[in-house]
């Protein structure tokens, strides 16, 4: 059996949820109020699909795998 590395897994994760989010979402006016995200829905969706699938024993520790190792990715 092949293995795929994390970096393959997360853009395929990604494109597969962005691609549903987009046909899913509704049409929806942004808020104006408020500083800009700096991370769009489907970026937030698909870590929180990852952090469920990956050993970690909570979010703080896959978060700061995600920050130590992945940063350039998800900012």
């Amino acid at each position: 059996m092949n293995s795929i590395d994390f970096e393959s897994l997360l853009v395929i994760v990604f494109v597969l949820v962005d691609d549903w989010y987009q046909l899913e979402k509704k049409s929806s006016k942004p808020n104006a109020r408020g500083a800009k995200p700096e991370m769009s829905d489907s970026e937030i969706m698909t870590l929180a699909l990852m952090m469920d699938y990956l050993p970690f024993p909570g979010e703080t520790q896959f978060i700061g795998f995600i920050r130590a190792n992945w940063r350039k990715m998800v900012s």
